[in-house]
């Protein structure tokens, strides 16, 4: 069994991590088709991963404290299983709470926002800006012909376009920071 629990938490303990601080989307999508797009509207890649990490550690932890095989994997199933509920029932209130408000790509053209995924001359990263009171995280390009083409995580930058949902950044002068 405890080759299982290694497997739940090696495989669920990445990706959550990957949701945390990769901002992850959630799988599926109301656009996915099929088996697999149903399958992740009922359960979200999120919820399939902390549900696998939870598994895993709980059972680690119990086999690790001694806790008899049988009571060790029941409660890794419940642990599992509550988890993945709350998750999932988090989520779901915080994507029906939402703010519909619509922010046209005009009203990003000189905001000012931060960079959450490194953004280089050759590959696309994601900045996140305030506008109208919301945090939008936006696809980002490095602006054609300018120095700072280079942009690392934490760097400030200035909207100069968006086109085709894309936004155009340059690094932010320090003095208007």
């Amino acid at each position: 069994m405890t080759g299982l629990y290694l497997f739940a938490a090696a495989a669920g303990v990445p990706v959550v991590a990957w949701f945390l601080f990769g901002g992850g989307d959630e799988g599926g999508g109301d656009d996915a088709d099929g088996i697999g797009g149903i399958m992740f509207r009922l359960f979200p890649l999120s919820t399939i991963a902390i549900a696998a990490a939870t598994f895993g550690i709980a059972g680690l932890a119990l086999g690790a404290a001694g806790t008899a095989s049988g009571t060790t994997f029941v409660a890794a199933v419940v642990a599992a299983a509550v988890v993945g509920v709350l998750n999932s029932t988090v989520f779901s209130y915080l994507r029906r709470s939402e703010s519909t408000a619509s922010v046209e790509d005009r009203q990003l053209v000189g905001a000012v926002g931060r960079v959450v995924m490194p953004i280089t001359a050759e590959h696309r990263g994601r900045v996140v800006v305030s506008v109208g009171g919301q945090q939008l995280y936006l696809s980002a390009r490095a602006v054609p012909g300018e120095a700072s083409a280079e942009l690392e995580a934490g760097a400030s930058v200035l909207v100069i376009e968006v086109s085709g949902g894309v936004a155009g950044v340059t690094r932010l002068d320090t003095e208007l920071e």
